[in-house]
């Protein structure tokens, strides 16, 4: 049995609005599946862009080079110093002091110095003039000059005479007390070598006229020409 023209425009109506509901749905369905596609897209590029940005980030600051340190403020330099001059100590202009020793010594009212000296030491001329060497020995109890008595010891005198001073040295035995370093009749200049003391005997004054002498050499000064005696201490001591 056919269907009449109502009852088929009724089915294609409904077949429509069905066809019609159904692409609605469908479009609906693509809609909320293209908007959960969105938004899952842009949650992914949401979270994978942080990780682009941090890396740019990165490279920007590894690309960028960190500050210099701040240069040490530099260390004062100190100017060298010139180490002090050493000092070479100057010897003292003065001389050495003499070991010799000078006492005054009267005998007969007259003036004498006694000499006293170590063994080793040499009497050096104070003036320059000529040196007489004159030996003397004690023979009986008296003294004598120009004697050769072999057995018995010889003194010498030694005298030294400028132009205005005449000192006579009269030292100990000779060859045992005494050395002599000039003859007579010798040219002496100041500083030059007369006799040393080579023994501790005394002089020749303690053998032949005071036991009690002591000294190395009993010395007297006097002046020339009129051989009137000087102070023989002052004139040992004060040169």
């Amino acid at each position: 049995m056919g269907l009449s023209p109502e009852a088929r425009s009724a089915l294609q109506t409904i077949g429509n609005a069905a066809v019609g509901v159904g692409l609605g749905m469908s479009v609906l369905g693509i809609a909320f599946v293209v908007s959960q596609f969105a938004t899952g897209q842009g949650s992914v590029a949401q979270a994978t862009s942080s990780p682009a940005v941090n890396a740019a980030a990165l490279v920007l600051a590894s690309a960028t080079p960190p500050p210099p340190p701040p240069s040490p403020s530099p260390s004062p330099t100190l100017a060298p110093t010139a180490a002090p001059a050493v000092q070479t100590p100057t010897p003292s202009s003065s001389a050495t002091a003499d070991p010799m020793t000078a006492a005054a010594y009267t005998s007969s009212g007259k003036r004498y110095v006694a000499l006293s000296a170590p063994v080793g030491y040499v009497f050096l001329a104070p003036l320059a003039g000529t040196v007489r060497v004159s030996l003397y020995q004690l023979i009986d109890g008296d003294v004598r000059v120009g004697s050769s008595v072999p057995s018995l010891p010889f003194f010498p005198y030694v005298t030294l005479e400028s132009t205005d001073r005449r000192i006579i040295y009269r030292p100990g035995a000779l060859n045992a007390d005494t050395e002599l370093l000039v003859k007579n009749g010798d040219r002496a200049e100041i500083g030059t070598p007369l006799f040393r003391a080579i023994g501790d005997g005394a002089s020749s004054w303690r053998t032949f006229y005071d036991r009690s002498v002591t000294a190395n050499v009993v010395a007297s000064v006097a002046a020339l020409p009129s051989g009137s005696e000087l102070d023989p201490v002052a004139f040992f001591t004060t040169r």
